[in-house]
Protein backbone atom coordinates (compact mmCIF):
# COMPACT_ATOMS: atom_id res chain seq x y z
CA UNK A 1 0.00 0.00 0.00
CA UNK A 2 0.79 3.67 -1.18
CA UNK A 3 2.17 6.29 1.66
CA UNK A 4 -1.56 8.13 0.16
CA UNK A 5 -3.31 5.27 0.76
CA UNK A 6 -2.73 4.30 4.56
CA UNK A 7 -2.43 8.04 5.76
CA UNK A 8 -6.53 8.10 6.29
CA UNK A 9 -6.55 4.76 7.54
CA UNK A 10 -3.82 5.54 10.12
CA UNK A 11 -5.23 8.98 11.04
CA UNK A 12 -9.01 7.43 11.48
CA UNK A 13 -7.27 5.14 14.01
CA UNK A 14 -5.75 7.68 15.65
CA UNK A 15 -8.72 9.54 16.24
CA UNK A 16 -10.72 6.68 17.32
CA UNK A 17 -8.19 5.44 20.02
CA UNK A 18 -8.54 9.64 21.06
CA UNK A 19 -12.19 9.23 21.87
CA UNK A 20 -12.52 10.69 25.76
CA UNK A 21 -13.97 7.97 27.90
CA UNK A 22 -17.63 8.10 29.98
CA UNK A 23 -17.12 10.33 33.02
CA UNK A 24 -16.59 8.77 36.22
CA UNK A 25 -19.51 9.16 39.05
CA UNK A 26 -20.35 11.67 40.63
CA UNK A 27 -19.71 12.50 44.05
CA UNK A 28 -23.77 12.75 43.94
CA UNK A 29 -24.24 9.59 42.34
CA UNK A 30 -22.47 7.70 43.90
CA UNK A 31 -24.44 9.32 47.27
CA UNK A 32 -27.86 8.31 45.20
CA UNK A 33 -26.48 5.48 44.82
CA UNK A 34 -25.79 4.61 48.96
CA UNK A 35 -28.94 6.07 49.41
CA UNK A 36 -30.79 3.36 47.08
CA UNK A 37 -29.27 0.29 49.10
CA UNK A 38 -30.38 1.99 52.69
CA UNK A 39 -33.31 2.21 51.70
CA UNK A 40 -33.62 -1.12 50.19
CA UNK A 41 -32.54 -2.14 53.50
CA UNK A 42 -34.75 -0.34 55.43
CA UNK A 43 -37.70 -2.22 53.28
CA UNK A 44 -36.11 -5.84 53.70
CA UNK A 45 -36.19 -4.98 57.69
CA UNK A 46 -40.28 -4.03 57.33
CA UNK A 47 -40.86 -6.56 55.07
CA UNK A 48 -41.94 -4.64 52.48
CA UNK A 49 -41.33 -6.81 49.80
CA UNK A 50 -43.25 -4.38 46.98
CA UNK A 51 -41.25 -1.51 47.79
CA UNK A 52 -37.83 -3.17 48.03
CA UNK A 53 -38.89 -4.73 44.51
CA UNK A 54 -39.74 -0.85 43.20
CA UNK A 55 -35.65 -0.15 43.55
CA UNK A 56 -35.28 -3.00 40.93
CA UNK A 57 -35.25 -2.17 37.18
CA UNK A 58 -38.18 -4.40 35.46
CA UNK A 59 -35.99 -6.12 33.21
CA UNK A 60 -33.93 -7.08 36.59
CA UNK A 61 -31.41 -10.29 36.81
CA UNK A 62 -31.07 -11.32 40.15
CA UNK A 63 -28.95 -14.09 40.94
CA UNK A 64 -29.26 -15.54 44.34
CA UNK A 65 -26.71 -18.41 45.82
CA UNK A 66 -27.81 -22.05 45.00
CA UNK A 67 -30.68 -21.93 43.06
CA UNK A 68 -31.68 -20.59 39.41
CA UNK A 69 -31.46 -16.72 38.23
CA UNK A 70 -34.82 -15.10 38.98
CA UNK A 71 -35.97 -12.71 35.41
CA UNK A 72 -37.75 -9.30 36.09
CA UNK A 73 -39.67 -7.17 39.01
CA UNK A 74 -42.22 -9.63 39.24
CA UNK A 75 -40.56 -12.54 39.54
CA UNK A 76 -38.16 -11.25 42.19
CA UNK A 77 -41.25 -9.90 44.25
CA UNK A 78 -42.42 -13.74 43.92
CA UNK A 79 -38.95 -14.66 45.29
CA UNK A 80 -38.61 -11.85 48.10
CA UNK A 81 -42.20 -12.60 49.70
CA UNK A 82 -40.86 -16.92 49.80
CA UNK A 83 -37.85 -16.04 51.83
CA UNK A 84 -37.99 -17.30 55.19
CA UNK A 85 -38.89 -14.66 58.09
CA UNK A 86 -35.94 -12.42 59.03
CA UNK A 87 -34.67 -11.55 62.28
CA UNK A 88 -31.75 -9.33 60.69
CA UNK A 89 -30.55 -7.99 57.86
CA UNK A 90 -27.73 -5.27 57.53
CA UNK A 91 -25.84 -4.21 54.38
CA UNK A 92 -22.65 -2.43 54.24
CA UNK A 93 -21.39 -1.01 51.18
CA UNK A 94 -17.91 -0.91 50.64
CA UNK A 95 -17.71 0.67 47.21
CA UNK A 96 -19.57 2.79 44.30
CA UNK A 97 -18.15 3.56 41.23
CA UNK A 98 -18.66 3.53 37.51
CA UNK A 99 -19.04 5.76 34.93
CA UNK A 100 -21.53 7.00 32.78
CA UNK A 101 -24.80 6.10 33.31
CA UNK A 102 -23.45 2.36 35.05
CA UNK A 103 -22.01 1.86 38.19
CA UNK A 104 -21.56 -1.13 40.62
CA UNK A 105 -21.92 -1.54 44.28
CA UNK A 106 -19.82 -4.21 46.31
CA UNK A 107 -20.80 -5.05 49.98
CA UNK A 108 -21.34 -7.60 52.10
CA UNK A 109 -24.29 -9.05 54.67
CA UNK A 110 -25.06 -10.11 57.83
CA UNK A 111 -28.85 -11.02 58.01
CA UNK A 112 -30.26 -14.16 60.48
CA UNK A 113 -33.84 -16.03 59.22
CA UNK A 114 -35.67 -18.96 60.25
CA UNK A 115 -35.53 -21.68 57.50
CA UNK A 116 -38.85 -23.49 56.83
CA UNK A 117 -39.47 -26.60 59.74
CA UNK A 118 -36.66 -24.36 61.97
CA UNK A 119 -37.38 -23.89 65.43
CA UNK A 120 -34.50 -21.82 65.95
CA UNK A 121 -32.56 -18.45 63.52
CA UNK A 122 -29.63 -19.72 61.24
CA UNK A 123 -27.15 -16.79 61.13
CA UNK A 124 -25.32 -15.97 57.95
CA UNK A 125 -22.50 -13.17 56.20
CA UNK A 126 -21.58 -12.69 52.82
CA UNK A 127 -20.83 -10.03 49.98
CA UNK A 128 -22.82 -8.62 47.59
CA UNK A 129 -22.30 -7.26 43.77
CA UNK A 130 -24.97 -5.03 42.34
CA UNK A 131 -24.75 -3.28 39.24
CA UNK A 132 -27.08 -0.12 38.84
CA UNK A 133 -28.28 1.83 35.60
CA UNK A 134 -29.01 5.60 35.23
CA UNK A 135 -33.32 5.56 34.63
CA UNK A 136 -34.46 8.37 32.57
CA UNK A 137 -35.65 10.03 35.35
CA UNK A 138 -32.33 9.56 37.28
CA UNK A 139 -32.76 7.35 39.49
CA UNK A 140 -30.54 4.08 39.86
CA UNK A 141 -31.87 1.52 39.70
CA UNK A 142 -30.29 -2.44 40.57
CA UNK A 143 -30.13 -4.05 37.37
CA UNK A 144 -27.98 -7.12 38.29
CA UNK A 145 -27.58 -7.80 41.68
CA UNK A 146 -25.89 -11.72 43.09
CA UNK A 147 -24.85 -12.03 46.70
CA UNK A 148 -23.35 -15.41 48.27
CA UNK A 149 -22.58 -16.84 51.57
CA UNK A 150 -19.16 -16.96 53.32
CA UNK A 151 -20.22 -20.17 55.00
CA UNK A 152 -18.85 -23.72 53.18
CA UNK A 153 -21.53 -25.39 51.79
CA UNK A 154 -23.49 -27.89 54.02
CA UNK A 155 -23.29 -31.36 53.41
Amino acid sequence: MSMRSTLPLLLVSVAAGCQQGSAPLSPADQQAIRVAVDSFTQRVKRADWPGAAALYSADVHFMPPNQPAVEGRDALLTWMKAFPPLGSFNLTVDEVSGEGNVAYVRGHYSMTFTPPGAKTPVADAGKFLEVHRRAADGTWPNVADMFNSDKPPAH
